[in-house]
């Protein structure tokens, strides 16, 4: 077979603008009384041409039905790679092998119903990016933008895009390479797969931030390849098959590593930027040669600090008579500084180095090992009936919007939503015999108090269960392990319950067949994560160096549904 294909599109858009309408117009008024506003100069962006032409050729060849091979060819040319990269060449082959046909398994057929082996190495490319990266293009400055204005009048003003121009961009490939085995034993009632595949993918295809002094904000450009390995089973097994009961099980797991093999960047961290400026720095994910994708990087939590016990010896602070705060001696832990700069009994503390200096840290990461599913199905009489479980295992995730509502910042005193900070569990500077703040005492409270040792065994007299930091002492976040969760999961996904009516009832109506049946989908997720949904990621498709970022994202909603399927 030989083919060829090709497709051209342009996005172009129009907008108008009209503003100044008088304040008594509502928005049906609005909509109906355009020329009431004061038009502004109207928009367009016609945006690069996407044209692909595409070559393409496939051989098939078959001996005996044992022996089979496929071979293919494509050659892609896009217009969104300059003249010296536009076209890419992806040729693949696969062999199979049905060994089960062979004189020396005859003997076996009793028990062994498949036995193919398969073979297979292809490439495939990726051109998904947006078009016109190849040169500098401009457009008129939209309304929105602080254009000059001259006798008061806005004047119209050429600017660039965020996009730095790369003539260089050219082709992502991929290339695949698998071995597998498909097996059916006891005349199909064990049945599945096993493949073991290594893919690698070189010249990808990134946004890229650059340098702010470019004058802009990033870049698409082909740095690095990655490759993964993994091994996959598929197993289907018929437990039971009569005439009024039938019970089947199916049942499948992925095992994947990913690895960066080569990286052409210098600064080897990417920042999610999730929540703006929530967080005080980002560069949470670490990018390095040999390293894998998903590595989350942070502090470690490390408790909170508390106030010195004369008697055991034991806390990190110590109260001076002028109402402030001072490490005790011997404690070297300078936490404090990242999260704020206050000094304070219950303010959160990460893992320190020798010198007290925060470090930090490999969190974990957020790509899953392990995924799969399993699931049954089958009847009972008229009933039909079918469920199915997935999982995954292996991967953190961050739990951002824990994390965003776990601080004091400015304004924001609502900032104390978790429910891990209720007042049975978070340290608390408050007396609750008299409500005086005797965490950041003044010095005539002291004196009330009868001296700072007083102050000092009440704290910890009233903070004896508190088990985490109060989120009142923390004025600046950081990503720490306390937001980074396992995301492992096992959901129920589906389950069908059905009924088909009998033969002679359906019948008499003139038809062949009536089946009633209800689903429910997203029923149950057994999981240890703390946030709506595991299965959440709101970072990467701003950046998908950041995978793992569970931010304000709406979890996934339970369905049911019921229907008749009628067959005439």
């Amino acid at each position: 077979m030989v083919g060829q294909e090709w497709s051209s599109s342009q996005d172009v858009t129009r907008t108008n603008t009209s503003v100044a309408f008088p304040t008594s117009f509502t928005l049906n008024e609005v909509l109906a009384n355009t020329a009431a506003g004061t038009a502004l100069p109207n928009e367009g962006n016609i945006k690069a041409e996407e044209n692909i032409l595409s070559y393409f050729g496939r051989i098939n060849y078959t001996l005996n039905d044992k022996y089979l091979a496929t071979i293919t060819i494509r050659a892609d040319g896009s217009s969104k790679f300059g003249k010296d990269n536009r076209w890419g060449i992806f040729p693949s082959a696969a062999l199979a092998w049905r060994m089960s046909d062979e004189e020396f398994l005859k003997g076996a057929s009793s028990w062994l119903s498949n036995l193919k082996a398969r073979l297979s190495f292809g490439t495939a490319g990726n051109n998904r990016i947006n078009s016109g990266l190849l040169t500098t293009t401009y457009s008129m400055a939209d309304n929105t933008s602080k254009a000059p204005f001259f006798d008061e009048n806005r004047a119209s003003m050429l600017e660039h895009g965020k996009f730095l121009y790369n003539p260089d961009l050219k082709w992502e490939t991929t290339v695949t390479r698998n071995f597998g085995i498909d097996y059916g034993f006891f005349n199909g009632r064990l049945s599945g797969t096993l493949d073991f595949y290594w893919n690698t993918t070189k010249d990808l295809l990134m946004q890229s931030i650059v340098p702010a002094n470019t004058g802009y904000s990033y870049q698409f450009q082909n740095f690095g390849k990655t490759s993964n390995k993994g091994v996959e089973l598929a197993l289907n097994a018929v437990i039971v098959d009569k005439k009024n009961f039938g019970l089947n099980f199916n049942f499948n797991v992925s095992y994947n590593k990913n690895k960066i093999d080569e990286l052409n960047m210098e600064n080897p961290w990417q920042s999610s930027n999730w929540s703006g400026s929530t967080i005080a720095k980002y560069e949470d994910f670490r990018v390095e040669q040999g390293g894998r994708l998903g590595e989350l990087w942070g502090y470690k939590s490390n408790g909170f600090y508390t106030v010195f016990d004369a008697a055991t010896g034991k806390g990190d602070l110590v109260l001076k008579e002028n109402g402030t705060w001072a490490l005790a001696e011997g404690v070297k832990d300078n936490s404090y500084k990242l999260f704020g700069g206050n000094l304070y009994p219950g303010v959160a503390k990460v893992e320190v180095d020798e010198n007290g200096e925060a470090v930090k840290q490999r969190l974990g990461n957020t790509v899953p090992t392990t995924t799969g599913g399993f699931g049954f199905d089958g009847h009972v009489g008229n009933f039909d009936f079918n469920l199915f479980f997935n999982y995954s295992l292996g991967n953190k995730l961050v739990n951002g919007t824990k994390l965003a509502n776990s601080f004091y910042a400015g304004s924001a005193k609502n900032y104390n939503l978790v429910d891990d900070f209720n007042v049975g569990n978070r340290y608390t500077w408050i007396d609750p015999a008299n409500g005086n703040n005797i965490g950041r005492p003044s010095a005539s409270l002291i004196t009330e108090y009868g001296g700072v040792e007083k102050v000092m065994n009440r704290l910890n007299e009233i903070n004896a269960n508190a088990n985490i930091y109060n989120p009142a002492g923390v004025s600046t976040m950081q990503l720490i392990s306390y937001a980074v969760e396992d995301a492992s999961f096992l959901r129920l996904q589906n389950v069908t319950v059905g009924y088909t009516l009998p033969k002679k009832w359906v019948n008499k109506c003139y038809m062949q067949n009536v089946r009633i049946y209800f689903t429910g989908y997203n029923l149950l997720c057994f999981t240890n994560y703390s946030g709506y949904d595991p299965e959440v990621d709101t970072s990467s498709k701003k950046n998908p160096m950041t995978p793992g970022i569970d931010y304000a994202a709406y979890p996934k909603s339970r369905t049911f549904v019921g229907g008749i399927n009628v067959t005439f």
